[in-house]
């Protein structure tokens, strides 16, 4: 039987709320203007420069892609979800929020990780919550590259658009099902 552990659970209590109110306090003197979802913040002291555009008006590509277990959908509010699957029941599914990126890659936050069944990504390759991931695009075909960070480690995949490709062409670009 264990004792009772009050003490162990306060303290963490007392340093959580802590936690909470510096970081809140931290945010809120740094927050140079409203920091609300989905309404843009100004980072700069000029009006319409450096503005944070909510997720949907950084979409530069929407739809499906796929290649070997791994999935990649991107929809037009600015969310997606990206997928490694060993068979039908294994697999991780990892929710992305699109953030504004210079240059011409699309940028996702993870926001969420979802592991069903034994899951797909061995627990080296799996990201963290906050991880962001890069998704490029090809010319022509609608090829998607992803790639992704897991500690030291940097991971990709190549996808086909799951859309608009004859069987050659798949067999080409090497996406497989």
């Amino acid at each position: 039987m264990r004792p009772p552990r009050g003490g162990q659970t306060a303290r963490r209590a007392v340093l959580a709320a802590a936690l909470v109110v510096t970081t809140a306090g931290a945010a809120a003197v740094a927050a140079p203007g409203p920091a609300l979802p989905g309404v843009p913040i100004e980072v700069s002291g000029q009006p319409g420069i450096d503005v944070v555009p909510p997720p949907a008006e950084v979409v530069r590509e929407t739809g499906s892609w796929f290649a070997h277990g791994t999935t990649l959908e991107l929809l037009p509010d600015g969310s997606g979800t990206f997928a490694r699957w060993v068979g039908a029941f294994d697999g991780d599914r990892i929710a992305l929020r699109l953030i504004p990126a210079p240059g011409e890659a699309t940028v996702a936050e993870i926001i969420g990780i979802e592991t069903v069944g034994e899951g797909a990504l061995a627990p080296g390759a799996r990201p963290g919550i906050g991880g962001l991931v890069t998704i490029s695009f090809g010319e022509g075909v609608r090829t998607a590259h992803v790639e992704w960070t897991s500690g030291p480690e940097r991971l990709s995949a190549d996808l086909c658009p799951a859309e608009g490709l004859d069987a050659a062409t798949m067999e080409a670009l090497g996406c497989g099902a």
